[in-house]
């Protein structure tokens, strides 16, 4: 195997162990019509193009605080989070109204 600059390079494999990792990329590659290894390579491509535009978060709990303050200028005409609550229980029994 020659190297883009034309010096040799030893040859190079994967060898993918789990089942189902396999049986995954092969019907990925089967779906699209190519090869396992560039049915490997676009996907691997992909996913590290996704991880590099996005930042890492820290937690699921930034992600939803994020989430929820992304969110709250659409709900800031509508009734809150605890007038819903009342609307739906009886306040002296607790139950459902």
């Amino acid at each position: 195997m020659v190297d883009n600059q034309g010096g040799k390079v030893e040859s190079m494999a994967l060898n993918i162990k789990d089942e189902e990792t396999h049986r995954l990329a092969s019907k990925l590659a089967k779906l699209t019509g190519e090869s396992l290894t560039l049915a490997v390579k676009i996907s691997i491509l992909e996913r590290l193009a996704r991880k590099e535009q996005v930042p890492e978060q820290k937690s699921r709990i930034e992600a939803l605080m994020r989430f929820s303050e992304y969110c709250a200028p659409f709900f800031k005409d509508g009734p809150s989070g605890n007038e819903l609550i009342n609307e739906l229980y009886d306040e002296e029994t607790g139950l459902p109204k």
